[in-house]
């Protein structure tokens, strides 16, 4: 008894703590909750006189038309005032959800939660999901059954006799016209159901999608963008919960119509065959009737009260949380007469991956192109999340004008593009103009294009069309050049731009420097894996042993011993043999530094068939599936490549695109060689210049033309410098002018090996 005791007293702790925890997410339900109070408090007292009034009415075995007229009021009230109330418990909740599920997310976006510390991922969606959902049933089933049972439950044991079986008859056949309606009702309530769930599952995405990006929303300050797509999506959980709860609401109604209609049944059957002992069973089986449901009501309520207890705790996981980024509360102001751009100021730091900052102070100078190298082992992108302000340093701060950059005012007008691959499931427009309203399809197009993503917006509402689940329709370089295309439209002061794959290779990545010079940032920092990328930016920011410094990357390889050893370690590992392509031995070592380490997880997509060719790729761990398109759309294996092989072949020749897609399997690692460096291998012009070499390959890639139409393809180079670069390649033999038309010379080498690829090349 003493144990029995104490599980009722946890309960109605479990159900005040509950209504406590809950009431701050009540705001604005107060008259409805008052009304579903008073709602409670009428059908209580219906299923209480209704009783009552039939075993009046059948004790003295008459026609009493006010007493009949009375009895039916009662029924027609408490059907009527009975769906009302659970209907406006089920709408207190669902509102009261949606704000709970907003607050929440809110906390998500700006804690440290969004980055996995101290809670896993799968951990936190349920908290978004599952965890919300048993809550608002609690608060619901508290609501609508809990307390209304409980009443129901003491009232009927108060007046339980014993039940006469003619009585039982009627609620039996009352039951199974229940049975029969619930059906119908069942089918209906199935397909909502499901609409519910698809709802939610589309919410989940967005939870999902924004623990993904955590770095890309920061660093686009994408966070208000995300905040709208999830109230809209919100709000159709709401709309879809909404149609369930009245189906529910109308099951309810059912029952309650199928058990009050065999009660008249039964009362008109009295009073036709008479009978005054009847009159008192079927008045003792209402409140038999009575005392069942209000026990049936308990369970339930009790269970979804201890669930909500536990999801209570789980939820406050997030909601205690601080903000993830905060400016100190003692920090200075700003700098009086502090110069433009970004700066440090005696920054001190110890980031994820090792790197580490001890007083560091410097400034970049407004207008540069500066590249960030960092010691071996070490993440650039936890050195941009620091300069970001998307990190918080342990002493000292990153400063725009002389004002922390963690600061709200300044902090939109800097613009961090992670490494992370991902994306989001929208349109490439709907990404543009979260960050630019107003953007055009037109201007969305040329943005793209600015980032070599033309080929994916030139198709058929190519810009509108959404890009999957996570961007799962894009590769993973065309997921990150998205993202970049994104901090460009933004116009910030200070972009800074992670580890991409498009900036590893020396001739994809000077178009896009040249595009980033010309978006007018005060400040661009971008990070640096190739030494001829190295090469091209104004100035280098090294960091490595807790020391920060900028200087040309010539002038670092002459005064840093760190820097110079970095780029030999980076230059002394081949995995890859590139005999079979065709370069010489003696060129091989000229082409290590043209190699890119490409990292793909499980589904991956490496490159996709109709695509342009761009690049050889190498396995050198994980597998790689070869898959090509059959007529019905549908892809077909063609082979699983494991370490040592390689795929992408390039015949090099005009508008060439890929036969099939490869899709990583498994963890995969990849060097890729592009196009661009395998045609300067084959046609001798490794030692050329930047310019030089993408003259050649434009010549390569979209085929012969005059001066004037190749100019036009590189927007980058200006008339002089394309000039001199051409003259050059003409003198020296290497580009052939027949009539004013130009073209590759290609020179045979005399390596057996490079014979078949240059045949493929055929006479351009």
């Amino acid at each position: 008894m003493t144990q029995h005791n104490g599980n009722d007293d946890d309960a109605r702790g479990a159900v005040m703590g509950l209504l406590h925890w809950y009431r701050p997410y009540l705001v604005g339900q107060r008259s409805r909750l008052i009304w579903v109070g008073i709602g409670t408090v009428i059908v209580l007292a219906c299923q209480a006189v209704i009783p009552w009034l039939v075993e009046v009415i059948l004790h003295h075995g008459e026609w009493d038309a006010p007493m009949l007229l009375t009895f039916v009021g009662l029924v027609v009230i408490q059907l009527s005032v009975s769906y009302v109330t659970h209907l406006g418990a089920h709408q207190a909740a669902n509102e009261s959800a949606r704000t709970l599920r907003s607050r929440l997310f809110e906390r998500l976006l700006r804690s440290r939660v969004l980055r996995q510390q101290g809670l896993l991922r799968s951990s936190v969606v349920m908290r978004m999901t599952s965890d919300v959902d048993h809550t608002s049933d609690a608060f619901e089933s508290t609501l609508a059954d809990g307390f209304p049972g409980l009443a129901r439950l003491v009232i009927s044991l108060a007046l339980l006799t014993y039940i006469e079986w003619k009585a039982g008859l009627a609620m039996a056949l009352a039951s199974l016209a229940f049975l029969l309606l619930r059906r119908r009702i069942g089918q209906r309530l199935l397909i909502a159901d499901r609409e519910r769930l698809l709802a939610q599952s589309r919410l989940g995405e967005t939870v999902d999608e924004s623990i993904s990006t955590s770095r890309t929303i920061a660093g686009l300050h994408l966070t208000g963008w995300q905040l709208l797509r999830f109230e809209h999506r919100s709000e159709t959980v709401e709309h879809r919960t909404h149609t369930q709860g009245v189906i529910i609401s109308r099951l309810i109604l059912a029952a309650h119509s199928a058990g009050l209609m065999g009660l008249v049944i039964v009362v008109i059957f009295a009073l036709v065959l008479g009978g005054g002992d009847l009159a008192t069973w079927i008045a003792a089986l209402l409140y038999v009737e009575g005392a069942v449901r209000g026990m049936e009501a308990l369970p339930p309520w009790i269970r979804a009260v201890q669930l909500s207890a536990v999801s209570q705790r789980r939820l406050d996981d997030v909601l205690s949380e601080s903000d993830r980024i905060t400016v100190p509360a003692g920090a200075p102001g700003p700098t009086p007469n502090a110069p433009m751009g970004l700066s440090l100021e005696s920054v001190s730091a110890t980031l994820p991956s090792g790197v580490t900052l001890d007083q560091a102070s410097l400034r970049l100078p407004p207008g540069a192109v500066v590249g960030l190298v960092t010691q071996p082992g070490t993440e650039p992108d936890d050195v941009l999340g620091l300069l970001s302000g998307d990190v918080n340093p342990s002493s000292g701060r990153v400063v725009i004008d002389g004002i922390d950059i963690r600061t709200p005012t300044i902090a939109h007008h800097v613009f961090y593009v992670p490494d992370e691959a991902e994306a989001f499931s929208s349109s490439a427009l709907e990404l543009l103009d979260a960050v630019a309203p107003g953007t055009s399809a037109e201007q969305a197009t040329a943005i793209a294009a600015s980032v070599s993503l033309e080929h994916i917006v030139t198709t058929a509402d190519g810009i509108n069309e959404p890009l999957g689940p996570g961007g799962l329709e894009l590769t993973v370089s065309e997921r990150q050049r998205l993202m970049l295309a994104v901090a460009i439209a933004a116009q910030p002061r200070v972009l800074l731009v992670g580890s991409l794959l498009a900036l590893a290779d020396i001739d994809g990545a000077l178009p896009l420097i040249d595009t980033l010079r010309a978006g007018g940032q005060e400040s661009t920092v971008i990070s640096v894996r190739s030494a001829e990328v190295a090469e091209a930016v104004d100035l280098i920011l090294f960091v490595a042993q807790g020391q920060a410094r900028t200087a040309s990357h010539q002038e670092l390889l002459v005064s840093v011993p760190e820097y110079a050893a970095l780029w030999e370690q980076r230059l002394s590992t081949i995995d890859v043999d590139l005999s079979i392509v065709g370069i010489d031995p003696a060129d091989e070592h000229r082409m290590l530094s043209r190699l890119v380490t490409e990292h793909y997880s499980p589904g991956d997509l490496i490159y996709r068939e109709g695509a342009p060719s761009d690049r050889i790729v190498f396995i050198i761990s994980g597998h790689v599936e070869i898959t090509t398109n059959t007529a019905d759309g549908s892809a077909r294996r063609v082979a699983v490549l494991g370490p040592g092989n390689h795929c992408g072949d390039l015949r090099l020749t005009v508008g060439e695109r890929r036969a099939e897609s490869a899709v990583a399997l498994d963890d995969c690692v990849v060097r890729s060689l592009s196009r661009q460096a395998i045609a300067a291998g084959l046609t001798g012009l490794l030692d050329r210049t930047a310019s030089e070499r993408r003259i050649i390959e434009s010549l390569l890639r979209d085929g012969p033309g005059t001066a004037a139409e190749v100019g036009e393809r590189l927007p980058g180079i200006d008339d002089a410098t394309f000039a001199s670069s051409l003259a050059l390649l003409v003198r020296d033999g290497a580009v052939r002018n027949a009539g004013g038309i130009l073209s590759v010379v290609l020179q045979r080498s005399a390596k057996t090996g490079a014979r078949d690829l240059l045949d493929r090349l055929g006479d351009l």
